[in-house]
């Protein structure tokens, strides 16, 4: 048995691998139709081009392809990592076109650039930067981009601009913030998925390119590898590896459905656990950023209300502190008096019963007398 899958299918190279070999380029009307985009873009100097599609979709490939064939007519900088701040990116784009800083100033830089780009254009050379993976670009990039096209003659542009992403990059273009920049975007390209014609047309031509065009893969198992790649070719790539893989484990020379289904287990397997790993790495940020959000006019609002909660409950605290310290309180209704309850006097005891006996019977006597009138003297 051979030592390697290559050699059991008689095959000189590996026709799926993932890299974007332009050798490999399949040239489907979709991909046809952007690459003639771009051409069209970069001959009438028409500033800025936008090309668009899902992941794995051949954006990559089909630039690598363009930068081929205008190597030896443009200057072409290709920028694939994005991620930069606009001094970080204009200091790439420079290096790209070995522009030597001759000082750290923005302005003498800029002044070269302009030179580079004059010196070209009397040449008829094109100057252009490609922007990989553009939808990771900052907004504040984005924006530089958009002045480095203002470098231009009274007659034509002297830069061309092509922005290379995933759709979100037609929704971030699309933002207010970014409305100058999309109205100079003249050509725009969206690469779709291949069709299932397109498909087996195109495991076909990588195998024949490869170095076997008549390997035993049947018609069913090309149409279980459309479904379960949505036509992508990069998924497409890794799971007709895994199913050619699976015959080869088995010792068959002929590829069947079942050799799909289970190189598709082992495919799904892997995307399953780079799904929980994304996830769980999405939880984390989202633990992180619960209090400042990723958006900073979010931290500045969730800031502010988080402020104003906490001097209004200080204020409230000083408030009845002061109350309490100064004996300030609201109004109340005064205490209505309680009314003692009457009680009968306690009985004397018999002795000053008495007494008190005599004493009335002689204040009563008294009485008598001190009311009884005063005799008449009768002379």
């Amino acid at each position: 048995m051979s030592s390697n899958y290559l050699d059991f299918f008689n095959l000189k190279d590996d026709p799926f691998r993932l890299t974007p070999d332009i050798d490999y380029f399949y040239n489907s009307p979709e991909h046809s139709t952007a690459l003639l985009s771009l051409e069209y873009c970069f001959k009438e100097k028409e500033g800025f081009c936008l090309l668009t599609g899902e992941p794995g979709t051949g954006k990559t490939t089909l630039i690598r392809l363009f930068v081929d064939k205008w190597k030896d007519r443009a200057e072409i900088a290709l920028i694939m990592t994005p991620r930069l701040s606009p001094e970080e990116f204009f200091l790439a784009v420079l290096e790209d076109f070995k522009i030597p800083l001759i000082s750290r100033s923005k302005n003498d830089q800029m002044k070269a650039f302009r030179d580079f780009l004059l010196k070209h254009a009397a040449n008829n050379r094109r100057v252009a930067i490609i922007v990989d993976e553009a939808q990771q670009l900052p907004d504040t990039t984005l924006e530089e981009l958009r002045l480095l096209s203002n470098l231009e003659t009274e007659k034509e542009k002297l830069l061309q601009i092509i922005l290379v992403g995933q759709p979100e990059l037609r929704t971030m273009l699309g933002s207010r913030l970014l409305r100058q920049l999309n109205q100079r975007i003249t050509v725009r390209v969206e690469l779709l998925p291949l069709t299932q014609a397109e498909t087996s047309d195109y495991i076909s031509t990588r195998l024949t390119h490869g170095g076997n065009s008549t390997l035993p893969l049947n018609q069913q198992a090309k149409d279980l590898i459309f479904k379960l790649s949505g036509g992508k070719p990069r998924r497409i790539n890794l799971l007709t590896t895994r199913t050619l893989m699976s015959a080869f484990l088995e010792g068959s020379r002929e590829v069947t459905v079942s050799h799909v289904n289970k190189g598709a287990a082992d495919v799904m397997a892997c995307e399953i656990d780079e799904e929980e790993h994304s996830a769980e790495i999405a939880r984390r940020r989202k633990r992180k950023s619960s209090y400042f959000g990723a958006n900073p006019r979010e931290k500045r609002s969730m800031f502010t209300a988080t402020t104003v909660i906490i001097v209004m409950a200080i204020l409230f605290a000083a408030a009845g502190y002061a109350c309490y310290y100064f004996g300030i309180g609201f109004p109340t209704a005064p205490p209505q008096p309680v009314a003692a309850p009457i009680m009968p006097p306690p009985a004397p005891p018999p002795a000053a019963a008495a007494a008190g006996r005599i004493s009335s019977a002689g204040q009563s006597i008294q009485s008598i007398r001190s009311s009884a009138k005063p005799p008449l003297n009768v002379k």
